[in-house]
């Protein structure tokens, strides 16, 4: 038996999507039981998830704190079988989805992480800019280019990942303090933290292509400022999983400040591609900065009165 587990804050506008095409998916060998959290939503999204009921193997449960992995960590007590399945809440499963996991996992003994493919499935045609300059991995969590076999923990994704069950047995759970949360400026990394810690005690990855979900992007998320904000989360994540970074902490900062001072006049000189680029990884270091900042007690830096990361002057305008 699998479970397969996922949280939502808020889900209304992709639950729909995201639970017909779990309904439509064949019954793997030895059956499945599907945990969704209601994580503090103030839409419909219990009532949404609710209404499955008579089509999925469904336990809803509810955790009224803001928080990912909080949300996960409940759902693990009333997992069951030998392999747990995680997903999102804003992804549409192939309907051999479970059947391909469940072959996955017992085809490969010798690997207990597992990192399942996630495509990108697109509300409109994308600018060429998203396609072309945008890290597609880190922004809209996809993974499909990659090919089958042994893999980087770092590959596995939470949008369709599987892992071991009697992982779990000593008392492992997620993080709670990393993850979406009640900030937009979250640290990310919530599932990539739990299994750099599970690779950590040995436990090896596998990638696979074979059980792939779609994952939703909304229009709102190609834009610039969203982008950013990606960036920003991801790189105060790193700081969080204490993953080094380029510069000693000192001189991070050092180049964050004359970034400040000195893109507002230098990237009108940039081609395009190059000031994308910049501002990219700009991003980074301005969450990875306020990652280290927060591990040590002291307020963020970078982050703008309106809970947004400084963006170039040139991109607020929408230059393309």
């Amino acid at each position: 038996m699998l479970t397969v587990m996922f949280s939502s804050r808020n889900g209304s506008p992709v639950l729909g999507k995201t639970l017909t095409a779990m309904a439509a998916a064949h019954e793997p060998r030895g059956g499945w039981k599907l945990v969704a959290v209601d994580n503090a939503s103030t839409d419909a999204t219990g009532k949404i998830i609710e209404s499955y009921r008579d089509r999925l193997p469904l336990t809803l449960l509810g955790e009224p704190e803001c928080g990912k992995n909080r949300a996960l960590n409940r759902a693990l007590g009333h997992a069951e079988g030998d392999l747990f399945i995680f997903c999102d809440d804003d992804v549409v499963v192939a309907p051999d989805w479970l059947v391909r996991w469940r072959q996955v996992a017992d085809e490969h003994p010798k690997y207990a992480l597992f990192a399942g493919a996630s495509e990108p499935l697109w509300p409109c045609k994308p600018p060429r800019w998203v396609l072309e300059e945008v890290d597609p991995g880190i922004v809209f969590a996809t993974n499909g280019h990659m090919r089958d076999g042994p893999c980087n923990a770092l590959a596995i994704f939470g949008t369709n990942m599987a892992i071991r069950a009697a992982l779990f047995d000593d008392g492992i759970r997620f993080n709670a303090d990393i993850g979406p949360g009640n900030s937009p400026a979250y640290p990310m990394g919530s599932e990539t933290e739990l299994v750099r810690r599970l690779a950590g005690l040995g436990h090896k990855s596998w990638f696979t292509t074979a059980p792939r979900v779609c994952h939703i992007i909304r229009p709102q998320q190609m834009e610039r400022q969203a982008i950013v904000m990606r960036g920003y989360r991801w790189g105060r994540g790193q700081a969080h999983m204490q993953i080094p970074h380029t510069y000693m902490p000192r001189r991070l900062s050092r180049k964050n400040l004359l970034r400040w001072g000195l893109y507002p006049m230098l990237m009108l000189l940039y081609s395009h591609r190059e000031a994308w680029a910049r501002q990219w990884e700009w991003a980074i270091d301005q969450g990875y900065e306020d990652g280290l900042r927060e591990r040590e007690g002291a307020p963020p830096r970078w982050i703008c009165a309106d809970g947004k990361a400084h963006i170039a002057r040139r991109f607020r305008l929408g230059a393309v």
